[in-house]
């Protein structure tokens, strides 16, 4: 299978809804990636990214971060995001991991 690409959104075998890949193409090469679960009925907030008008609607939840290794699992592309939701995305999780002076 082809790597996928930051922002693309798939369909993870195992996995019950679809993700959005929160890493960079680089790291994604390597047959693993870092992504965020899509779900529908939650509350937005700062860490709740809203996706609308396109193939995958609802919430991106930025601090629900897994580890998935897409060469060990079968996956599909579903579509790709808007860089503009790709940037707020990786801003909100970056953001976590931000070091904060008290």
């Amino acid at each position: 299978m082809t790597a996928v690409e930051q922002g693309d959104l798939l369909k993870v075998g195992g996995i019950a809804y679809p993700v959005m890949v929160v890493s960079n193409d680089f790291f994604n090469r390597s047959g693993k990636a870092i992504v965020c679960p899509i779900l529908k009925n939650v509350i937005e907030g700062p860490l709740h990214i809203r996706l609308k008008g396109g193939l995958v609607e609802g919430f991106v939840l930025c601090e629900q971060v897994r580890y998935v290794d897409l060469s060990a699992r079968h996956y599909s592309k579903i579509t790709s995001t808007r860089y503009d939701d790709i940037m707020d995305i990786s801003d909100a999780v970056m953001g976590m991991f931000d070091d904060q002076a008290l």
